[in-house]
């Protein structure tokens, strides 16, 4: 397995736990992240404080959140993975589950671009265009 998916793995694992520092520590510092449509609305974050805001903003409306990896895909200078995520709607609470896919790519060891997409054939189209 590729230390970039080490890396992503490592990074989810920590912010599982709720250690911050841990799942930033091989971001770089104006990393951006965006969630791409049609995923619910779509942004550009920037930096370390954008990453922690995207993932604020995905979790606002649900009083119980979870999300982990099912699997991960090296392509090129990119990690994507097929994320499941759990959760139980704040006012509704109702349960919910989805599946999206989240992908890092990579320059000297670092995370740049942490992008967010519905399906895996949207992230490969987008970050593969000629695959």
């Amino acid at each position: 397995m590729s230390t970039s998916v080490e890396i992503v793995r490592e990074a989810l694992e920590a912010f599982a736990r709720g250690d911050v520092e841990g799942a930033l520590k091989f971001a770089d510092p104006e990393i951006e992240c965006r969630r791409v449509p049609p995923l619910p609305d779509p942004q550009i974050y920037r930096g370390a404080e954008g990453v922690l805001q995207m993932y604020a903003d995905w979790t606002a409306d649900f009083e119980e959140f979870e999300m982990r990896p099912l699997e991960f895909l090296e392509v090129g200078d990119w990690v994507l993975c097929d994320m499941i995520q759990r959760g139980r709607g704040r006012a509704s609470g109702v349960p919910t589950e989805g599946r999206f896919w989240l992908a890092w790519q990579f320059a000297a060891g670092k995370a740049v671009r942490q992008y967010a997409y519905l399906t895996k054939e949207q992230a490969l189209a987008e970050i593969s265009p000629s695959a």
